[in-house]
C-alpha cells in the first residue's frame, strides 16, 4: 500500500509545507481502492472493519467509506485528522497494517492515496 507520507517529486509529503499551515486545518487522507472482480464483498468487509476501528483513534475527526455507483468494485475512503501527528501515528498503527495486508491480495492495483488540507468555505469569501 502506498504511503501518503512518502516523499517524491510528485508527492513532497506533509512535512514539505508544515510551516505555512494553520494549526487548525484538518488533514484529510483520501484513498481509492479497486477490487479484483469477484472480490468486491471481501474488500468491502476489510475496509468496513478498518473504518470502524480507525474512528476510535486519537485525533481522528471522522472516517467515511463509500462504494462507487459508477465503477463497480471501487471504494473511496476519506479520513479526517485533527493534525499531522495523529495521522502519522495512525499510519503506523496495527489496524493500518492489518488492513493493508488483508486488502492487498484483493486489489487490482495499488490504492491511490492523496493527502490534502480541508478548506473552509469561510476562507473563500
Amino acid at each position: 500500500m502506498s504511503n501518503p507520507e512518502s516523499s517524491s517529486p510528485k508527492n513532497p509529503g506533509p512535512a514539505a509545507d508544515t510551516e505555512s499551515r494553520d494549526s487548525n486545518e484538518i488533514l484529510i487522507v483520501v484513498g481509492v481502492f479497486t477490487a479484483i472482480p469477484g472480490s468486491e464483498s471481501s474488500l468491502a468487509g476489510v475496509l468496513s472493519r478498518y473504518t470502524v476501528l480507525t474512528r476510535g483513534n486519537p485525533g481522528c475527526r471522522n472516517v467515511d467509506l463509500a462504494a462507487s455507483l459508477i465503477e463497480p468494485g471501487r471504494f473511496v475512503l476519506i479520513e479526517k485528522w485533527a493534525d499531522e501527528s495523529a495521522q502519522r501515528m495512525h499510519a503506523d498503527s496495527n489496524e493500518m497494517v492489518a488492513m493493508a495486508e488483508a486488502a492487498l491480495p484483493l486489489l487490482q492495483s495499488a490504492p491511490v492515496l492523496d493527502l490534502t488540507l480541508g478548506i473552509s468555505a469561510h476562507d473563500l469569501i
